[in-house]
């Protein structure tokens, strides 16, 4: 079994981690980042792939966002061995 490595978005000890394409395929991206599979789906669910090909397109990026940000403050208080569902919010918050 793999080492545990850190997730560089949420910092948490996760026990599998999958490639990010930073700018997607689809708009010719070739670099990757290895981030947790909590995170990898949370970015797909909240963010297009226009804005992550102009917007954020770096893990500062993702991490100075908002919403994502939001996310991250949860997520980094869960244990990296367990994995969560990534859903769309429901309604804005205010």
């Amino acid at each position: 079994m793999n080492e545990p490595a850190p997730c560089p978005l949420c910092e948490r000890e996760v026990p599998e981690c999958s490639d990010h394409h930073l700018v997607p395929k689809s708009c010719g991206g070739r670099r990757t980042e290895a981030i947790c599979l909590d995170c990898h789906r949370m970015i797909h669910v909240l963010f297009d792939n226009k804005q992550l090909e102009c917007e954020l397109n770096s893990v500062e990026a993702l991490q100075a966002e908002p919403r994502f940000a939001r996310y991250l403050d949860w997520i980094r208080k869960r244990p990296g061995e367990r994995s969560f569902r990534a859903r769309r919010p429901r309604r804005p918050r205010r």
